[in-house]
């Protein structure tokens, strides 16, 4: 089986951390048949790439390069900024339609499978209705619990989805998402990401603290992911300055990751008297994090919005228990045994939830044993399982038409 991997969530060679988890889903996925990638990247106009070098760094790789024996191609699409953001799969669909025809000349594609419905999902469920292709898309997060809602988007979402073979979603509170859309309940398939168990594993905590110059008793609570808006870490900081307050051993808090809110954090920690409790290590490349993860105490995920948090699986992986957020598949993921949840956006909610587990006395392979059953391999058998009975289905009923004549 050939089948066409389309998703822009997905690494680079300018962005090696970027879609780690698209990656894994695509290597394993190339154990089981032919696939190549389609990455779509934003072409950005010459003075935009001078002006806002950091922010562009893309622009130099190659519309084709080899990643994990993975052949990628970056086709590139315009963009307008701002309101007109509900017409980018139309800007991404040209590119990705050149591509896999191109594509299908040299080996015909079997299947498309798109991760992150928007952009990318709407414009591959239109380039494989202009070419007779089947195509699955694939929900993530917020493509299917959060972009529905902004304006002229929830349409082109809609119908994107209602037009696919199957839908795949990472968990069971996204698919009610997908089912409040309309979607049929037949239609839509959950499966979750997988994990690597080897390199996510329980480690010694005092001697991956020294390898990382961790210093102090603690305890010590980390976050994992974008410094933005949505992981909202503002209101950890507020549950820290409350416990700094309040209880006689605080903890410190470290926070890998990099984005845009990463100055204001670091302002808010100054302004609250917590600069000596904070420490921002920047983002750490993705073979390191379980090094993070096992040195933390507790892992803490205070996000306003997730789909599925692979980086909460992770850490919970590695032995540590976490307190996360009530949203998303998180409820799906945390109970008793390994953690707990937390009101998104109260900060108090967090602070109550962080003082009770750090007075628990873990059980750090039970914790491991609570995320342990689902490989990236198990993942993509699902995946293959899916695709078969898609064009199964198709070649029925080419059959069953040309009988019909």
């Amino acid at each position: 089986m050939k089948v066409l991997l389309v998703s822009n969530i997905f690494p680079n060679s300018a962005e090696e951390e970027r879609g780690v988890f698209t990656y894994r889903i695509a290597m394993a996925l190339k154990a089981r048949c032919r696939l190549e990638v389609a990455a779509p990247l934003q072409w950005v106009p010459p003075p935009l790439r001078k002006s806002n070098q950091g922010k562009y760094v893309h622009v130099m790789v190659p519309e084709k390069e080899e990643i994990g024996g993975l052949t990628v191609h970056h086709p590139r699409y315009g963009v307008i900024p701002g309101v007109l953001g509900f017409m980018n799969p139309m800007f991404m669909s040209v590119p990705l339609l050149r591509l896999i025809k191109r594509l299908d000349r040299k080996e015909p594609i079997d299947l498309i499978n798109a991760h992150w419905i928007f952009p990318d999902g709407v414009a591959a469920a239109w380039a494989a209705r202009r070419l007779g292709k089947p195509v699955v898309l694939t929900a993530l997060g917020c493509d299917i619990n959060f972009y529905p809602s902004l304006h002229f988007r929830k349409g082109i979402i809609k119908q994107a989805l209602r037009k696919s073979d199957a839908v795949t979603v990472k968990g069971n509170s996204l698919k009610e998402k997908a089912l409040k859309l309309q979607i049929p309940n037949e239609k839509i398939h959950v499966i979750p990401n997988g994990i690597d168990l080897l390199h996510f594993r329980i480690m010694d905590r005092i001697a991956v603290r020294r390898e990382l110059n961790i210093r102090g008793k603690g305890p010590f609570l980390l976050t994992v992911g974008s410094l933005d808006e949505v992981k909202g870490n503002r209101f950890l900081l507020e549950a820290l300055r409350s416990m700094v307050s309040h209880t006689e051993n605080p903890p410190h808090l470290i926070m890998v990751g990099e984005g845009p809110l990463k100055q204001a954090l670091s302002d808010q920690a100054k302004s609250y008297g917590l600069a000596d409790r904070i420490t921002f290590p920047g983002k750490r490349p993705h073979h390191e994090i379980p090094l993070w993860m096992n040195a933390a105490d507790l892992f803490c995920l205070p996000s306003i919005r997730e789909g599925r948090p692979n980086v909460l699986i992770e850490a919970l992986a590695c032995g540590t228990p976490a307190v996360a957020s009530h949203v998303g598949s998180v409820p799906e993921i945390i109970h008793d045994g390994n953690g707990r949840m937390a009101r998104a956006g109260d900060s108090a909610s967090f602070r109550f939830q962080i003082l009770y587990c750090l007075n628990q006395r873990w059980d750090r392979e039970a914790i491991r044993q609570s995320v342990s059953g689902f490989t990236w391999d198990d993942c993509a058998a699902l995946y293959m399982k899916l695709f078969r009975r898609i064009l199964q289905n198709r070649r029925y009923a080419i059959t069953d038409k040309s009988y019909g004549e």
